[in-house]
């Protein structure tokens, strides 16, 4: 059997028969690879909380995508990326996550990845 290969915060995962079809790219990310700054909130893409950025099959421009809505098993050749390769406190922070901090542009502070990753390219 074939196997989904994608790279995501620039490391190579694959999935095959183990994972679910309908397994979420959110699921995946939060519960395989631990990565929870990507954020479950109404599951319908209407909110934003789970955006990340994919490159898509070698293009060039990153699109943001509601992984709440993507199956892990559709993102074959995809590049991704999540608030945690952006920027933390043990790497730093990006600016526009500094921008958005200094400016008291986050509230309870659920959303923020996901706007974040809307914004960043």
């Amino acid at each position: 059997m074939e196997r989904i290969k994608f790279k995501v915060n620039g490391k190579q995962y694959s999935v095959g028969c183990e994972v679910d079809s309908d397994t979420t790219l959110l699921d995946y990310l939060r519960e395989t690879l631990k990565l929870c700054g990507t954020k479950y909130m109404c599951l319908e893409g209407g909110c934003g909380a789970c955006i990340i950025t994919a490159t898509k099959n070698n293009e060039d421009i990153p699109q943001a995508i509601n992984s709440c809505l993507v199956s892990v098993t559709s993102c074959q050749d995809w590049d991704i990326k999540t608030v945690e390769f952006v920027g933390n406190r043990l790497k730093g922070y990006h600016p526009l996550q500094k921008v958005l901090a200094e400016c008291h542009g986050s509230q309870c502070g659920y959303c923020t990845p996901g706007w974040i990753m809307a914004m960043y390219r």
